[in-house]
């Protein structure tokens, strides 16, 4: 027994010794194993098409398919976005990190987040939130530094961020306007100014860059967000309208139903998905679509549907604005997985699009190790850790503590700001429009378990 003893005692003071790089390597290492090469869903496959065409729409940030094609000039396929979306993310939590912990620490509080699996699983998949989410991190961990370029340089991460999702505006308001120091020594009034017209100047920017970037304007909006809007406010509206006035509100949107137009939009609609509404929508189907309106490919919906669909929405939401508010809320109960809605967070590793993967020149197979990952991710996915309610309630607990120390209140808040904008936008409940604020909810809840277990205020500086 005293030998096995000595023995974990020495295996333990071996892995203690373990340098910093090499940990936040080997977490890397096993996202990779585990991702390989880059798994894919619509969203992935029409940034890679797009990319590959050099045609890019605005129905996602074009900027996207720019960084995908530069990342294709030295690697084919999703790997390399698979690369660049987690070395940014690794070595954005170890610069976060850095400056509560020693190296060491530091290394292992970023392996043990990056390898956490609400957090890890998204990280898989070739996505602009999982790349916003890397240089975000990189952003807030250079905006920390002592040197000015550094921190210049992290409001370059950011204005990245902020290019590749349209909502992260949100997620940068904080961080820049808490976190950016232009001189150490100005008065803060001066300070919080320069920091927020900096703001001001990445968001303005990327939305300039993508303006830029495309080639084809979808006008995405009129063919989901505004159509979703349109059918959750009438879904709620306690009384049936009669089909007179409903073809009257929806003149000129082309409607493709001729009777029973409301019974028709109540059934059609769920709070979990638009897509069931508009003909070209994917998934299941099962009651008629109320529109024909595209969302892939480069052909938007004419102008005089789309005008008349902006129309309809501004009549409808200004004449029943409780019915849209209850559609909102309804939404975004799906968005948290409130209610009896079972988190479903695994991505399977099977393509849904196996011959169109294959037209691109993508793999479809996986290693055993993969296969065997995968199965125990299913386990852990029945557990109740991909709840985002879980962490906005956790996220609001934390607050008084975290609001006490600048930096944990610039990630906290960023988190539920971002979160937040899925109120009014979010037209799906995926988990990964939860990444941000979990991930923020995380460190924050780590960082003051830290700094509480040294006996460290929350609020003193780090």
């Amino acid at each position: 027994m005293p030998a096995v003893t000595a023995l974990l005692r020495r295996a333990a003071r071996r892995i203690g010794q373990t340098p910093p790089l090499v940990i936040v390597a080997i977490a890397w290492l096993i996202l990779i194993v585990y991702a390989f090469p880059g798994q894919m869903t619509q969203d992935s496959f029409d940034h890679l098409r797009e990319a590959r065409e050099r045609r890019y729409t605005d129905s996602h940030p074009p900027a996207m398919n720019l960084v995908w094609a530069i990342a294709e000039y030295f690697v084919h396929g999703p790997f390399g976005m698979l690369v660049v979306q987690t070395v940014a993310f690794v070595a954005g939590l170890y610069l976060v990190f850095r400056r509560t912990f020693a190296p060491r620490g530091a290394a292992w509080a970023a392996a043990g987040v990056t390898l956490l699996p609400p957090v890890m699983l998204p990280m898989a998949v070739i996505w602009k939130d999982c790349l916003m989410a890397g240089f975000l991190l990189l952003g807030c961990g250079a905006m920390r530094a002592e040197h000015r370029g550094v921190r210049l340089l992290g409001l370059g991460a950011l204005w990245v961020a902020s290019a590749v999702r349209y909502n992260a505006f949100a997620a940068t308001l904080p961080l820049i306007v808490l976190l950016f120091v232009w001189r150490p020594e100005l008065p803060p009034l001066r300070r919080y100014a320069i920091a927020a017209a900096a703001w001001l100047v990445i968001t303005v920017a990327a939305f300039a860059a993508n303006t830029a970037l495309t080639d084809q304007k979808m006008h995405f909006w009129h063919s989901s967000l505004a159509v979703y809007d349109i059918c959750g406010t009438l879904a709620f509206v306690d009384e049936d309208l009669p089909d007179e006035e409903l073809r009257e509100e929806l003149a000129g949107t082309q409607l493709l139903i001729e009777r029973d137009i409301h019974d028709a939009i109540r059934r059609v609609y769920s709070p979990r998905d638009y897509q069931q509404i508009i003909k070209n929508g994917v998934g299941p189907r099962t009651h008629p679509p109320i529109w024909d309106l595209p969302i892939n490919l480069y052909a938007p919906a004419p102008e005089a549907q789309r005008d008349a669909l902006e129309r309809a929405w501004k009549r409808i939401v200004a004449s029943h604005p409780m019915a849209y508010a209850k559609h909102r809320l309804s939404v975004f109960a799906e968005v948290i997985y409130l209610g009896d809605r079972r988190p479903e967070p695994v991505t399977r590793r099977e393509f849904g699009y196996p011959e169109y993967a294959k037209e691109l020149g993508l793999g479809t197979g996986w290693s055993k190790l993969q296969r065997r990952m995968t199965r125990w991710m299913v386990k852990v996915g029945k557990l109740p850790l991909f709840s985002p309610w879980m962490y906005l309630a956790l996220a609001l607990a934390l607050a008084p503590l975290a609001l006490r120390a600048r930096a944990l209140a610039a990630l906290l808040v960023s988190g539920v700001l971002f979160e937040m904008t899925l109120l009014p936008l979010a037209a799906s409940p995926d988990y990964r429009y939860s990444h941000w604020m979990i991930l923020c909810t995380v460190i924050v809840a780590v960082e003051l378990v830290a700094r509480r277990a040294r006996g460290r205020s929350p609020g003193a500086p780090s």
